[in-house]
């Protein structure tokens, strides 16, 4: 019995061009199994999809009827609910639907900067993007600062790094009622400012962010785009 693994990042989007239009699907699971649970079919492959679905199949065939043929022949070894798959189908729908999911990140500044950097124009273009294929999406930008400088002054740096993050999303085409901006200065750290006296320079870059939270129209949190901040345990805040 010959096996075969293919991964692919995007669903049933084949390199193959020619005339191999249907495939039989045998199962589909979050995990993978070892194809040894296939022991009694020959030739069984895997695909991975883009939301990380494990598709074991055979094919590609050429015609329905090959493929219908071998349908029932895996139905008959007791997979019932194998089915078959018209590959010109998926690729139409996958045309529309089968985008890998974007992610966005929040923003960090330099030392009493509120210019953006090359890293952070390019998350904001990821940000403009979704906006624009979700046009029911806000965004609220929340500055902050490290603990250098006085609590007024920071207030006003963080107002600054709000804004110019709001300035970049105007110039993409973002309407100015789908962003709202709100600035902390120095008072919510997610990570220590100084260690046991001792200035933290790694732990004041974690503080000098915008935070991108993506809401729907009515207020709810659009989870799982924006990537958290991961900040290390040593420079956590208690």
């Amino acid at each position: 019995m010959r096996l075969t693994f293919i991964l692919l990042l995007t669903l049933f989007t084949f390199q193959i061009t020619f005339a191999n239009n249907y495939r039989v699907e045998i199962a589909v699971y979050e995990k993978g199994v070892d194809f040894d649970y296939f022991y009694n079919i020959d030739e069984v492959k895997l695909a991975v999809d883009v939301n990380e679905l494990y598709r074991y199949y055979l094919g590609d065939f050429t015609d329905a009827a090959e493929a219908a043929s071998a349908k029932a022949d895996v139905i008959a070894k007791g997979f019932k609910y194998a089915k078959v798959v018209d590959l010109k189908e998926e690729r139409a729908s996958c045309a529309m639907s089968c985008k890998a999911p974007l992610y966005v990140e929040n923003l960090f500044f330099d030392f009493d900067r509120s210019d953006l950097r090359n890293k952070s124009r390019s998350d904001l273009d990821d940000l403009a993007t979704l906006m624009q294929d979700n046009l029911d999406y806000k965004v609220e930008l929340s500055a902050h600062t490290d603990a250098h400088g006085s609590l007024a002054y920071n207030t006003a740096l963080s107002n600054r790094r709000a804004n110019s993050a709001k300035d970049y999303l105007l110039a993409r085409g973002i309407n100015s009622n789908r962003i709202i901006t709100s600035e902390f200065g120095e008072t919510s750290p997610i990570a220590k400012n100084d260690i046991n006296g001792q200035d933290s320079p790694d732990g004041r870059q974690y503080n000098r962010r915008v935070v991108v939270t993506v809401m729907k129209g009515n207020g709810t949190i659009v989870s799982n785009v924006v990537q958290p901040i991961n900040v290390p345990s040593i420079l956590r805040v208690d």
